[in-house]
């Protein structure tokens, strides 16, 4: 029996409404390692997105190594990590070689022989006890080929394709080292899956999300064992039993207030999935919204005061009734709680288009550019046949964009 513990979208680093939110990836670090401990954890897979953005601050990978060196302590033999989108390919692959030596293989660049993504994982006695197909975050330059045609489509349909190609040629490789032995084969990807659940707000940056490009849960075959995925900050299925995001330990927007967040637990035993469970993850700093008319808004923040815990509060007044003074009545009002804090405050009833949004004043890097650009052309009347046209172009520019960020 193996027992794997799967994770993703640690986003380290993370800031919400400028807040630093350092002492709480701690405090997962901190409960995660006794986890491993706890659960008696022989394999830890990281799913991608390990940082918030390519350039981490020093606290940031400081986190991160200081979380690695402890793995060393506990029953976890085997650590694998690939890169997400947040990721930088090439800062996760600096120090591989030195991880390496203690068992902590890191994919943040996709190779070019996807063969080389296939790490086999040894055991005690020194035989082959687990494969894992290890494929990081697929960037457009990793997986197609300059194309002459102008058409948006044919675009989408290349990188869908290389999308599939990649992962069949890791596949293939797998299944030749498997041959005809018991061990288990698992699978790693950071991709959105057609039928994914997503939330506003929650901090996910969904260049697939609404698209063609949106990936079937039939790219993994079903002899692979287990697939952990991670790119969408919910925890769910993605189409089989077999095939899971774990979603973000912490709640990454306030679309994910009241969002119990968790880590899987995967059992296997040969080629067979024994069992899958969750392991609800703490929730350190407790996030809450308070929306409506302004009496509905004073009614929650009173209650939220009276329970005494610490709370993030998001204001967004959205009924008919006036909202005159908003911003200085809800501060009066928190100054009685010192436990409360109020990171953004809103009148979304002033404009119809942020209200259907609820986009409102937050952060530019929490806004999805796919949902901005779809209340353009909604605002401009622009027609279903245009639509189909001016999103997968726009998915272009940001790929581009992305491609050049990488």
């Amino acid at each position: 029996m193996i027992r794997i513990l799967h994770t993703s979208d640690w986003h380290i680093g993370r800031r919400l409404r400028e807040r630093d939110r350092s002492w709480e990836f701690r405090k997962f670090f901190s409960w995660l390692s006794g986890v491993i401990r706890e659960e008696k954890i022989d394999v830890l897979l990281v799913a991608g997105d390990v940082f918030d953005n390519t350039t981490p601050s020093v606290p940031a990978q400081d986190m991160y190594y200081s979380f690695l060196a402890d793995l060393a302590e506990s029953s976890c033999r085997h650590t694998v990590i690939i890169s997400g989108n947040h990721d930088s390919p090439a800062f996760l692959d600096a120090p591989s070689n030195l991880l390496n030596l203690s068992d902590i293989h890191v994919i943040g660049t996709a190779r070019d022989n996807p063969a080389e993504e296939v790490i086999t994982l040894k055991g005690p006695d020194g035989r082959a006890e687990l494969i894992v197909c290890a494929v990081p975050y697929l960037r457009d330059k990793d997986v197609r080929t300059i194309s002459a045609s102008d058409n948006p489509g044919d675009s989408e349909r290349e990188l869908l394709s290389g999308i599939r190609g990649h992962y069949s040629g890791v596949f293939e490789r797998a299944r030749e080292v498997q041959g005809d032995s018991d061990v288990p084969v698992v699978a790693m990807g950071h991709m959105f899956i057609q039928g994914g659940r997503t939330v506003r707000d929650d901090g996910v940056r969904a260049l697939y999300v609404g698209t063609a490009l949106q990936v079937g849960c039939d790219v993994f075959p079903e002899w692979v064992t287990y697939t952990a995925l991670g790119h969408l900050h919910s925890p769910q299925r993605a189409g089989r039993e077999d095939v899971r995001y774990s979603g973000s330990p912490v709640a990454m927007g306030f679309g994910e207030a009241g969002q119990q967040k968790g880590v899987y637990v995967v059992e296997v035993e040969g080629r067979s999935l024994v069992g899958v469970r969750e392991v609800r993850v703490p929730v350190f700093q407790r996030l809450e919204r308070a929306c409506g008319t302004m009496q509905d808004i004073w009614d929650k923040i009173n209650a939220l005061g009276r329970e005494e815990v610490s709370v993030w509060i998001d204001v967004a007044h959205t009924g008919s009734d006036s909202a005159v003074g908003l911003q200085e009545r809800v501060n009066d009002l928190v100054r009685s709680y010192p436990l409360l804090e109020v990171l953004s405050v809103r009148d979304e009833s002033k404009a119809e288009a942020v209200s259907k949004t609820g986009i409102g004043e937050r952060e530019l890097g929490e806004i999805d550019p796919l949902v901005i650009f779809s209340e353009l052309l909604d605002s401009r009347k622009v027609d279903e046949e245009k639509r189909k046209i001016f999103m997968p172009m726009y998915q272009e520019i940001l790929h581009g964009i992305e491609a050049g960020l990488s």
